[in-house]
């Protein structure tokens, strides 16, 4: 049997305020969309006995009308190819408060599609092969539903479950609506288990995959392949298949504590030149910046060294200041604000990148419905 184990596909992420040409809408939206496409192009060629996705469809709980319709299309082709498909329902997409309801209902109608998303474990049965699902929920209530997880001697048996697994959350994304699960938790006896949540493609155990995110969706994930796992379970196989995604590119600090304006300026420039930069997601940070120093940096020179960039994010951390002072291609006011605030303000108990990743995600997506 062989599966196709796909998570993570946030569907309906926006970032950076770029769009594209032809179609005018948000290019990373646009970028999201085409990884999860080629997701599905590669299961209409490879033909898996199961798609598998493992949570996080879509970016937020009610995504918009063009998020639901590429889903759909999407969903439809692999009804239409036979193609047996569970979808389970991650953090993203999971509401608060359950009389919210959930987009995911409207995929119950489609052929051969599966999607589980009430909080509560359940079991889908196909041919030969039974699929325990345990979408997400709170930490109490995800561990008690996996308590019920059994496997079925006569057939195949494989879990997914949408949580960051580990006691000292190894796997934790820090985010909102986060649910942290001890690894003892884990469904036994099964033939594979796919989880979703870290973006990461990892082994958590044997036969037990994090497949990762389809795109990078913050530069913490800079260094990161990105792709989809192929599962043969007659060999014990499992192969990652890596997708063609944006380059990303987070590089060494650089440190200006000694350095003259055309020290810092040439150092810059050679980082940069390293690259290529061509349609790229850039950032850069130098620290120690004396506040005379920023003030004599030629910043349009700097952007013009990074103009093949789609985006570029210099960070600038100044000595001598309370503040760091952030600039960027494209980026606001108010998201300089924040990243200077972020820089000042200390962050405890969490991953302080993460909080100013998912902050400045949560204002462009505010400043894009102001526009």
């Amino acid at each position: 049997m062989r599966i196709m184990h796909v998570a993570d596909t946030h569907l309906g992420f926006s970032a950076y305020r770029k769009v594209e040409e032809i179609s005018g809408l948000n290019q990373r939206e646009m970028d999201l969309y085409r990884s999860f496409e080629t997701c599905v192009d590669q299961a209409l060629e490879h033909r898996p006995d199961l798609f598998l996705h493992a949570g996080d469809l879509f970016d937020n709980v009610r995504p918009s009308n063009r998020a639901i319709s590429f889903a759909v299309e999407q969903l439809v082709r692999l009804s239409e190819a036979g193609i047996p498909t569970v979808v389970i329902a991650g953090n993203h997409s999971t509401p608060k408060l359950r009389e919210t309801g959930s987009v995911f209902k409207i995929f119950e109608h489609l052929e051969g599609i599966h999607p589980v998303y009430a909080g509560a474990y359940e079991k889908v049965v196909l041919e030969g092969v039974v699929v325990h699902c345990v979408p997400h929920s709170d930490p109490v209530t995800m561990q008690q539903e996996l308590a019920r997880v059994k496997p079925d001697q006569d057939l195949v048996n494989i879990a997914t479950l949408h949580a960051s697994v580990g006691a000292v959350g190894a796997y934790a994304s820090n985010e909102f609506n986060e649910t942290v699960i001890p690894d003892g938790t884990l469904p036994r006896g099964m033939d594979y288990t796919a989880l979703g949540h870290y973006h990461r493609n990892t082994e958590v155990a044997p036969m037990t995959f994090y497949s990762g995110s389809t795109e990078r969706l913050s530069f913490i994930e800079s260094g990161q392949d990105k792709g989809f796992l192929m599962v043969d379970l007659t060999k014990g196989k499992v192969r990652f298949e890596p997708l063609p995604t944006r380059p990303m590119f987070d590089l060494p600090h650089i440190e200006a504590k000694d350095m003259s304006a055309a020290d810092l300026m040439r150092e810059i420039e050679r980082r940069l030149a390293a690259q290529d930069l061509e349609g790229a997601l850039v950032r850069f940070t130098v620290h120690n910046v004396k506040p005379s120093l920023y003030r004599s940096l030629d910043f349009k020179r700097i952007q013009g060294w990074a103009q093949k960039a789609l985006y570029v994010e210099p960070r600038y951390q100044l000595q001598d200041d309370a503040f760091s002072v952030q600039t960027a291609s494209g980026i606001t006011a108010l998201d300089q604000e924040f990243n200077s605030f972020m820089d000042h303000y200390p962050v405890t108990g969490t991953d302080k990148d993460k909080v100013r990743e998912l902050g400045l995600r949560y204002l462009n997506r505010g400043l894009e419905r102001c526009d």
